[in-house]
């Protein structure tokens, strides 16, 4: 189990902070004013996208070192807390942006490229779905990250339910390519979103591998001496 200082996880917070708030602060300045809005609610969608999937690295890299898995780890949870976050910052703002009639006529209703409109009907709707359920999520895996809670169900039922956080990070990842989609973005952001996923299920089968050998090779090296 990692245990970080108080001053650590402090420090931790305070950098991720900065990281987040100073980007967004880029974001908002970095086009015309009546954009700003959409630029947040685009940034902070990729900051939650990028620190859940950093997230989610932190246990593989240290699997792979100790040859276990990962029970409580401060790192990871501090990371997790801010795409929390970002993840809630960016489901408000998309409320404000998306749940009105000019959104649905712009890119549903009067849309002039493909996909048809029954097809972005669809995109909508999952794609609404998915964030509110992982906007649901986010608030529960948030209210768990403390040392209370893992004291209160221990550590095997708290372990459990932060394994949510693969739910959230596939439903996230859907919800993504969903709104590129509808939204027709770029190629690239698509690609980003496509990159992240591959590195993040990868490190996790890195992990597992790294899991079932470590044992295997303490004790082939226990026996050998």
């Amino acid at each position: 189990m990692e245990v970080l200082t108080a001053e650590r996880r402090i420090r931790n917070h305070l950098i991720l902070a900065l990281g987040v708030v100073s980007t967004l602060g880029v974001a908002a300045k970095a086009g015309v004013d009546g954009g700003a809005l959409d630029r947040l609610s685009f940034v902070s969608a990729y900051q939650c996208l990028l620190l859940l999937g950093a997230a989610l690295l932190i246990g593989p890299i240290k699997a792979w070192d100790s040859g276990y898995p990962v029970g409580n780890s401060h790192t990871r949870r501090d990371v997790g807390i801010w795409a929390g976050i970002t993840g809630m910052l960016h489901f408000f703002l998309a409320n404000v942006l998306s749940m009105n009639y000019s959104y649905l006529e712009f890119f549903v209703e009067n849309a002039t490229r493909p996909p048809s409109t029954e097809i972005r009907s669809q995109l909508y709707t999952s794609g609404t779905i998915m964030g509110y359920v992982v906007a649901v999520l986010f608030m529960l895996l948030m209210a768990l990250s403390n040392d209370i809670w893992v004291r209160k169900i221990g550590m095997r039922w708290w372990k459990r339910l932060q394994r949510l956080s693969y739910v959230v990070f596939t439903l996230t990842v859907a919800h993504a390519f969903l709104f590129q989609l509808l939204e027709s973005r770029s190629r690239r952001w698509i690609l980003g979103v496509a990159i992240v996923t591959v590195g993040v299920l990868l490190a996790q089968l890195w992990g597992i591998r790294a899991v079932n050998r470590g044992p295997l090779k303490k004790r082939v090296n226990g026996n050998s001496h």
